[in-house]
């Protein structure tokens, strides 16, 4: 028996995928081997790199779907539409993740307000109608302006004391002002993000004042270029994947 390539087991180990993932994607026609006279997988080159494409996309949390499209494409060997695909697709993993992060918070003050409650009556004998097992929390008695820990962070010092209802609307405002800026640059503690000149800055301010009010572990500081307008994002090394959520990442 002759094979020139690769058996399923080395080509397994050599991307870090299971023999079984690989018969996976074989039966779903993303990696399709050669057989061997005697029935044996045999996997080339092509395929092997075709492979780690597949591993890189499993990462950035692309569907299988979407990988096996984007895998069509690579073989038309044009870069372009598979990156500008490709971009999309993160782009839509961007928005779903920045929604996550608001739903996480948002249940995180919920949990935190209910825990509030649950320490301000507690009944002789059975519970009634004013203890915290049975009510929801009011707004006068969730604790709004105690600092709520963000999902995800392992100090108490990354914390956030906006209203959960509110939490949605303040990430879509970053969100459409994030989707103005031209470049990004990555910085120790943080994120510069670079505006074009004629962006408003009164508006940026404003929304920056209001974000550092809730979120205090926030540093926000704005430069005014000849030709650009800057805002540096910085905080300590738990809010790092906070701020890469929010405000995206370098290039």
């Amino acid at each position: 028996m002759v094979i020139n390539g690769y058996k399923i087991s080395e080509a397994a180990r050599a991307k870090g995928f299971t023999e079984s993932a690989l018969r996976f994607y074989e039966q779903e026609g993303v990696v399709v081997p050669d057989r061997t006279d005697t029935g044996y997988r045999d996997y080339g080159e092509d395929d092997l790199e075709s492979l780690r494409f597949v591993a890189r996309a499993k990462r950035l949390g692309l569907r299988l779907e979407e990988i096996t499209e984007l895998l069509a494409l690579l073989q038309d060997d044009e870069c372009h539409p598979v990156q500008a695909r490709m971009r999309q697709l993160v782009t839509e993993r961007i928005d779903e993740g920045q929604r996550q992060v608001a739903d996480l918070v948002a249940f995180t003050a919920q949990l935190q307000a209910a825990a509030a409650h649950l320490a301000v009556h507690t009944p002789d004998g059975a519970c009634d109608d004013d203890c915290g097992c049975r009510t929801e929390p009011t707004p006068t008695n969730s604790r709004r302006s105690e600092t709520l820990p963000l999902v995800g962070t392992a100090s108490s010092a990354v914390a956030c004391s906006l209203e959960p209802a509110l939490v949605g609307g303040r990430i879509d405002d970053w969100k459409n002002t994030v989707a103005q800026a031209e470049d990004r640059e990555q910085l120790p503690d943080g994120i510069r993000l670079r505006f074009p000149r004629h962006i408003d800055v009164a508006a940026l301010s404003e929304l920056a004042a209001d974000e550092q009010t809730c979120c205090e572990f926030f540093t926000f500081t704005i430069g005014i270029h000849a030709n650009a307008v800057t805002l540096d994002v910085t905080g300590p090394a738990d809010a790092q994947p906070v701020i890469t959520a929010m405000f995206g990442a370098a290039a």
